[in-house]
């Protein structure tokens, strides 16, 4: 017997034509899978004729149609593949080969089969309501009961709006710029030579300083994804090693064009009551998301030939969530900065806190599993717990339009945890260990001071994390961690996850 699950309001589609649904299993062991849900049209009320025997309008309810989010051919992404009508059904193209699929019922007139689902509506116009027919079961996922981590609109363009010309602004404004001894007039271009595989495009962003370049580089490395002019996504082991042997391999650290000082030497930034205020946290941030920026790729370069203790790789999804995280950080950072130039001020403007995410990524080079752990699931969960106080700061001032920023991005860095939660489960179920017991593990081994509150629980349960992941946890590396010096010129002991995701509050 078919199991559904609730998705939305009918309403709630009529945002995009299509979109993304990430699903989880309730109890463990976790599994995740990826759907898309597409609407054709909108419902339709004729009215009825007064000599029928019905009383009232018709209503009828849209088309929709849900399949796996990637081509069972070679795992391109479908989110962005055309729709057509072919032989009076809809099909959607893949990019990559231009192999056709049945919205309906899958079927491909080149022999392969998509996975589908059905779709019903449940009610009528204000209380219709969308239901999904849940994964179908499989040895490795037997019939369980599903819920949605994430339905996301499939955007037709990236989400970052560019940069005023920053020769228009005005220096007069009560705002140190000392710190840097030129304004940066021109805007980033591509270079002409780029890269034809996912994993090149990682190992030159990584190598790019220049964080507008390497925000315009982001973009460029998914656009192509999704038309299909990548040559790859997951790398071949030849592609790994003649990406390495190039000029640079991989990076000990990406190079910065911003001045990095000590963490106990960076001045106060007040609680967000100034502009001058407001603009210390906004650059901050905005340092924060470069950094993230990185990781993102590093994660896709740095393990791009991982394998599990039964010679498996990692699958072509894999480097598809990281893209997707790359992308959204790249919108994040871009947004930032377009808030700064508009504050009066552009990144670069302040000195910036040596990072110390950097420094845990370094710890974590070897391990995909202590990365994912201590970058994604205490780095960036941190993050999910410090942006709703930052966020009350900037609505206290009324700055509106910062705001809205830190919404977007709070609401990305979920999805973010949730990545994390995901590949992070899925190494466990490769290996056969428990995740709880993992993770808990690599943070001591890999990780320095205590795991602090105050947590936002509710939305780190969103991304998977439940208080067994959090609560009463602390990293053991070092036996005599150094201390750090105040704004007094006090020692202090680090503060734990503040190290990799400072307070801004």
């Amino acid at each position: 017997m078919k199991q559904f699950i609730r998705i939305c309001p009918l309403k709630a589609t009529f945002t995009h034509t299509r979109f993304h649904l990430s699903l989880r299993t309730v109890d463990p062991p976790i599994i995740y899978h990826r759907l898309l849900l597409f609407r054709i049209n909108k419902p339709e009320t004729n009215d009825v004729s007064a000599s029928s025997s019905e009383a009232g309008p018709s209503w009828k309810a849209p088309e929709l149609y849900c399949m796996e989010e990637t081509c069972p051919h070679l795992g391109a992404p479908l989110s962005h593949a055309e729709i057509e009508d072919i032989e009076d059904t809809k099909a959607i193209v893949c990019p990559w080969h231009q192999y056709d699929f049945d919205l309906k019922d899958g079927s491909s007139s080149t022999g392969l089969q998509a996975c589908t689902y059905e779709v019903q509506v449940k009610g009528v116009e204000e209380d219709a309501e969308v239901w999904v027919e849940a994964p179908h079961p499989s040895p490795s996922a037997p019939q369980r009961k599903w819920e949605l981590v994430e339905m996301r609109g499939v955007s037709e363009e990236f989400l970052d709006p560019p940069l005023p010309s920053l020769s228009r602004l005005s220096l007069a404004e009560d705002i140190d710029h000392s710190s840097r001894t030129s304004f940066p007039e021109s805007a980033a271009t591509l270079p002409e030579d780029l890269p034809n595989s996912l994993l090149g495009f990682a190992h030159l962003i990584l190598r790019t300083s220049n964080p507008e370049l390497k925000c315009l580089l982001t973009r460029e490395a998914v656009t192509r994804l999704r038309a299909g002019k990548l040559k790859s996504i997951r790398p071949t082991v030849g592609e790994i090693k003649r990406e390495r042997e190039k000029e640079g391999g991989l990076l000990d650290e990406p190079p910065r064009e911003v001045e990095m000082i000590a963490p106990g030497k960076v001045p106060r930034r007040g609680k967000g009551g100034s502009e001058k205020s407001r603009i210390m946290m906004l650059h901050a941030l905005a340092n924060i998301e470069q950094y993230a920026i990185d990781l993102a790729w590093d994660i896709i370069a740095r393990f791009a030939d991982f394998t599990t203790n039964y010679g498996e790789r990692l699958p072509v999804e894999y480097f598809l969530d990281w893209a997707k995280v790359a992308e959204d950080e790249a919108k994040h950072y871009t947004l930032l900065a377009r808030r700064l130039v508009e504050l009066g001020s552009y990144f670069g403007a302040h000195t910036v806190v040596h990072a110390g995410l950097w420094e845990s990524a370094t710890q974590t080079a070897d391990s995909l599993s202590a990365r994912i752990a201590i970058i994604h699931l205490v780095a960036e969960a941190r993050g999910i717990d410090m942006n709703p106080l930052t966020l009350a700061k900037l609505q206290a001032a009324g700055d509106k339009e910062s705001s809205r920023v830190l919404e977007i991005i709070h609401a990305d860095e979920i999805t973010h945890v949730t990545t994390g939660h995901r590949w992070f489960t899925w190494l466990c179920q490769k290996q056969g260990v428990d995740p709880i017991t993992t993770f808990r593990a690599e943070v001591f081994a890999n990780f320095r001071g205590k795991i602090k509150g105050p947590f936002n629980a509710a939305d780190r349960l969103k991304a998977g994390l439940t208080p067994d992941f959090y609560e009463d946890l602390s990293g053991g590396l070092g036996s005599n961690p150094p201390t750090t010096v105040n704004g007094n010129g006090k020692a202090k002991e680090p503060e734990g996850d503040e190290h990799i995701h400072p307070r801004l509050t």
